[in-house]
């Protein structure tokens, strides 16, 4: 019973001590000193009142407008799903352009060739057309020394489709 007594003394004076800064309306503190309460004066519509001119308006604000259009929404979470990976990859696909290297270029026939070595060191005959790296690279062209391999990625922070040509040159050995 006591104890029960001590929790509603304690809660009566938590409750009015958070309902001490509290004013009602018409009732003053007596702490402040009090002041002469004169009536506003009756203001009418004024129906001839004009809005301000925008000369006026545009020298106080500012000039710089955000224009959002063409740029990606910060807010927006990425979606990756736009960009879908080819189920069926070749082994020249699952490697990036800079692990692969050109180990030659063969000449003599209709269309050229060219050898390529992934990293395990297994070699490769490719001609034009044929799809290499991670990027969904194709091989453009064959030249001596060099081959051309054009990139057609997604962005995934604008969703357009960039392009990017990436060369591949024959490493010239040293001769003895």
């Amino acid at each position: 019973m006591k104890k029960m007594r001590l929790l509603f003394v304690i809660n009566l004076g938590v409750l009015m001590l958070a309902t001490a800064g509290c004013k009602k309306p018409g009732v003053q503190s007596t702490a402040a000193p009090q002041r002469a309460q004169v009536p506003a004066p009756a203001v009418q519509p004024n129906v001839t009142a004009q809005p301000p001119a925008p000369a006026a308006v545009t020298a106080t604000t500012s000039t710089y407008y955000y224009n959002p259009a063409g740029k990606p929404d910060p807010f927006e979470p990425f979606d990756i799903s736009k960009v879908k990976p080819n189920a069926a990859l070749t082994p020249l696909q699952q490697f990036s352009l800079d692990q692969l290297t050109l180990k030659g270029i063969i000449w003599g026939v209709t269309n050229a060739k060219a050898i390529i070595a992934d990293p395990t060191n297994k070699t490769y005959i490719v001609g034009i057309g044929t799809k290499i790296g991670k990027n969904n690279g194709v091989i453009i062209r064959i030249m001596n020394d060099r081959l051309v391999v054009l990139e057609q990625y997604t962005d995934v922070f604008t969703g357009k489709v960039k392009t990017n040509e990436v060369t591949m040159e024959l490493k010239k050995t040293e001769k003895f």
